[in-house]
């Protein structure tokens, strides 16, 4: 380059090449671009009066705001999963069995009473011809 006898041709084109990058990075990018033009809905506003990202305005879309209700939730630890149902569990159990005791009473009695049977029957059989 001569700085003496004017612009680099060198700086020119470096500039040239930027402008035309550029323009093509923002091309390339347009059609994902939010449109925020004439007709666009205004950006959402949280509870807080934050702004709501774009691509999460259909997430909170819907919400609506309740004054005046308190929610309350109890921590992992606070909550006691297993114990109710470790206290009811004999009570529960017993009266499923009772309340059942029609449906498989009867038949455990006649299965056990033919079992019982056939092994004598079979004793019976199998040492008749020891007399």
């Amino acid at each position: 380059c001569r700085p003496l006898r004017g612009p680099c041709p060198l700086f020119q084109l470096h500039a040239t090449f930027e402008a035309m990058l550029r323009q093509t990075a923002s091309l390339a990018f347009r059609a994902s671009r939010p449109s925020l033009g004439a007709g666009a809905p205004p950006p959402m506003q949280s509870a807080k009066g934050n702004q709501i990202k774009i691509h999460m305005s259909k997430w909170w879309g819907s919400y609506k705001a309740m004054d005046g209700v308190v929610t309350q939730h109890l921590s992992p630890y606070e909550q006691q999963a297993i114990m109710p149902w470790v206290r009811t569990w004999p009570q529960r159990l017993v009266k499923k069995f009772t309340s059942t005791a029609g449906d498989w009473v009867p038949p455990f009695v006649f299965m056990f009473g033919i079992v019982w049977w056939s092994e004598k029957k079979h004793a019976e059989i199998a040492h008749s011809h020891r007399d």
